[in-house]
C-alpha cells in the first residue's frame, strides 16, 4: 500500500484514482478503516453501517446521498466535501477537520452527534 501525505496526515492509498472514481453506491458493513484515502472519491449513494472511520480523508469526495448508520468518525478530513440527501443516524464525530459550522448543522439535522474534542465514542 502507498500512502499520501497530507497537512492534516498520512493516509493509505487503498484505492487507486480509478477505483475511487468507482466507489459510488459501495456498501462498507461493520468495517475498521483507518488512515484510508478517500479523496476526491465518487462515494455518491454509498452506505456506511456500523462502521468506524479513523483520521479517513473524504477531502474533495463526492459524498451525497450517501448514509452514514451507526458509525463513528474520529479525525476524518470533510474538507470541501460535497454533502446533500444525507442520513447520519446514531453516527458520532469527534475531532474532525474542515467541519464548517453549516456543515455541522446539516450533520447534526441528519441524525449525527458531534462530541467534545478529544471525546471516545466507546
Amino acid at each position: 500500500m502507498e500512502s499520501a501525505s497530507s497537512p492534516n496526515g498520512t493516509f493509505e492509498r487503498v484505492y487507486s484514482q480509478e477505483e475511487k472514481a468507482a466507489l459510488r453506491g459501495e456498501v462498507f458493513t461493520h468495517r475498521e478503516l483507518v488512515g484510508v484515502d478517500f479523496a476526491g472519491a465518487d462515494l455518491r449513494g454509498s452506505r456506511f453501517q456500523g462502521t468506524s472511520l479513523v483520521r479517513c480523508n473524504f477531502k474533495d469526495a463526492d459524498l451525497r446521498g450517501a448514509r452514514f448508520v451507526l458509525c463513528d468518525f474520529t479525525g476524518v478530513v470533510l474538507t470541501d466535501a460535497i454533502l446533500g440527501d444525507n442520513r447520519f443516524d446514531g453516527s458520532t464525530f469527534a475531532d474532525m477537520i474542515g467541519v464548517e459550522a453549516p456543515t455541522q448543522t446539516l450533520i447534526e439535522k441528519n441524525g449525527g452527534t458531534f462530541l467534545p474534542p478529544h471525546a471516545s465514542s466507546r
